[in-house]
């Protein structure tokens, strides 16, 4: 993959977390009703936290493929 592709995927990847925490996490901002006993803003950021991780190993692995990281 050339280098240029793989570091837009890279930087889209790295952003979509924040759009989720940032942008999408205030209409979440509610009591009622619980998800898995949990009130939706924290089931957000939790089921964020998890996916986070795979959106930055997927940017890493972009930017290895993409010979970004030598």
């Amino acid at each position: 993959m050339e280098k240029t592709k793989a570091y837009t995927y890279a930087i889209l990847l790295g952003t979509i977390p924040w759009i989720a925490y940032v942008v999408i996490s205030p209409f979440f901002n509610k009591a009622e009703p619980l998800i898995l006993g949990m009130p939706p803003l924290m089931f957000w950021n939790t089921l964020w936290l998890i996916l986070t991780s795979l959106c930055l190993y997927g940017a890493y692995k972009f930017e290895l493929g993409g010979g970004l990281l030598e």
